[in-house]
């Protein structure tokens, strides 16, 4: 259940960041900590930062699955994820 709610909150994230994460990265948190009420809020903070920071990347951008992949990757290994 945990990867479950871990792997969509990424998937959220990501389909978010290019829309708000230049001005509004901070409405992204926000729909995170209100959609997955039982995500950590540094899970939430990590998403959010990773997901901003590459969508204002320009070319240098990662593709979106491979962010994705590896933040399922860094944040499974913390556990439970309950706020």
């Amino acid at each position: 259940m945990k990867n479950k709610m871990l792997t969509s909150a990424i998937s959220t994230a990501t389909r978010l960041a290019p829309r708000f994460a230049n001005e509004d990265g901070e409405l992204i948190f926000d729909f995170l900590a209100a959609k997955f009420p039982d995500l950590a809020s540094d899970a939430c903070d990590l998403i959010t930062r990773k997901v901003c920071i590459n969508a204002t990347a320009g070319s240098s951008a990662r593709n979106w699955d491979a962010l994705a992949s590896d933040l399922l990757v860094e944040i499974t290994p913390w556990g439970d994820l309950s706020a």
